[in-house]
């Protein structure tokens, strides 16, 4: 492999794409990763397995079409480009062949790229994909990647709902980027003030703002996460107000937006795929389409973590390793007796917990294994213990 030299400077080859968020760690990166004649590119959008990568070509900023080779994303990266990704990647013309000097300077010539290789991943926002897991069908879908921010946008109104929250949160945790909560027509609320204390208590430590795009109310109290050169992604349903908030922080139409339905205050999807916008306040925004599934591609950690409550009295279980769901001694279930844990927090938790291990099962045999054996273990011990338990009984009477 033949790596280039690249000097640590604003010079002509990096300089505009600082403006992408293209630091010294991501120049280090590429450094150790590309080839000769190779440029590092950051991909803005991705539609039908087509990529646009923006790049610095002849001192300016060229948005370029690329594709990809199999072999240029590892499996471990979910197989694809995603929307955020930085890229090594080799430019030529029209006919293939590499570029004349004078293609880079002239805006008008067209650029195509190949992407040969993906530059290591800060953090990624990814789900598991649309699919049937009865048929072993468990794959990453990236949502997006490199990003700082994770803006989960929530409706007021009918469309609220703390369970869509609570899995946004999850998958916000598991990618590495900071999760902030964006409460969207608050005009629709009953009462606001009950609303964001409601989520307060299920996002515990996240940052909340409340906000009425089209009025622009509650605008600026985004811009501690909105600054130059920091990514962030906008993240919901449908009918949240993704499009509709990321016009107004922009100052202008940057992404289609369709009326809500009168009934239930829910709407279609007005964004058809994942782009990256470079605002006029330097801040980089990925728009996001609805998501009609948020199925969970995260370690347990990440679900704990939005749970801090309930995992918490866990571990003051009689058994190291219990279900919380019918053992003696089981701190979590004392709590949801006495009203401590609620119960619709108590449910949610249990289902994300064994999602993910079914997912887990699917996804590796070790895993699969693993489970059994720790079932077996818990079986094992409430047999000994129900031994234990009926011995004292008898002694008890005896005496």
């Amino acid at each position: 492999m033949h790596h280039i030299h690249v000097e640590f400077d604003d010079g002509p080859r990096i300089g505009a794409l600082r403006d992408f968020g293209f630091d010294d760690g991501f120049l280090l990166g590429f450094a150790a990763e590309a080839r000769s004649g190779e440029l590092p590119g950051r991909v803005i959008g991705v539609q039908r397995g087509r990529c646009t990568v923006v790049v610095e070509a002849g001192g300016s900023l060229r948005e370029v079409e690329a594709s990809s080779s199999p072999t240029a994303v590892p499996e471990a990266y979910g197989g694809r480009p995603a929307v955020g990704d930085w890229v090594a990647l080799r430019l030529s013309d029209e006919r293939g062949a590499p570029p004349a000097e004078e293609a880079f300077s002239s805006p008008e010539s067209e650029l195509r790229g190949s992407i040969r290789a993906i530059l290591p991943r800060r953090t990624s926002f990814s789900r598991k994909g649309p699919g049937d897991v009865s048929h072993d069908k468990v794959e990453e879908q990236v949502i997006a990647a490199n990003v700082d921010v994770a803006l989960i946008v929530m409706a007021a109104g009918r469309d609220w709902n703390p369970r869509r929250l609570e899995r946004y949160l999850a998958l916000a945790r598991g990618s590495g980027a900071a999760p902030v909560l964006v409460i969207t027509k608050t005009d629709l609320a009953e009462d606001a003030e009950a609303l964001i204390s409601e989520a307060s208590r299920i996002a515990v430590g996240v940052p909340c703002a409340a906000v009425c795009a089209p009025e622009g109310i509650g605008l600026d109290s985004l811009s501690p996460w909105l600054e130059p050169g920091q990514t962030a992604v906008l993240l919901g349903s449908s009918g949240a107000g993704k499009s509709t908030l990321l016009n107004a922080i922009a100052g202008r139409q940057l992404a289609k937006t369709k009326e809500v339905r009168a009934d239930d205050e829910r709407g279609r999807h007005t964004t058809s795929h994942r782009q990256l916008f470079r605002l006029d306040s330097g801040a980089l925004v990925i728009d996001t389409p609805g998501m009609r599934e948020i199925q969970l591609w995260a370690e347990q950690e990440a679900v704990d973590s939005v749970f801090a409550e309930i995992e918490g009295l866990a571990s003051a279980c009689r058994f190291r390793d219990c279900a919380h769901e019918g053992e003696p001694g089981c701190a979590v279930l004392a709590a949801l007796e006495t009203g401590l844990i609620d119960t619709s927090r108590y449910e949610a938790w249990q289902k994300l917990k064994a999602e993910l291990r079914f997912l887990k099962r699917r996804e590796d045999p070790a895993a699969r294994r693993a489970e059994a054996e720790k079932w077996k273990a818990i079986n094992k011990s409430m047999r000994g213990y129900t031994k234990e338990r009926r011995a004292a009984v008898g002694k008890s009477r005896d005496a």
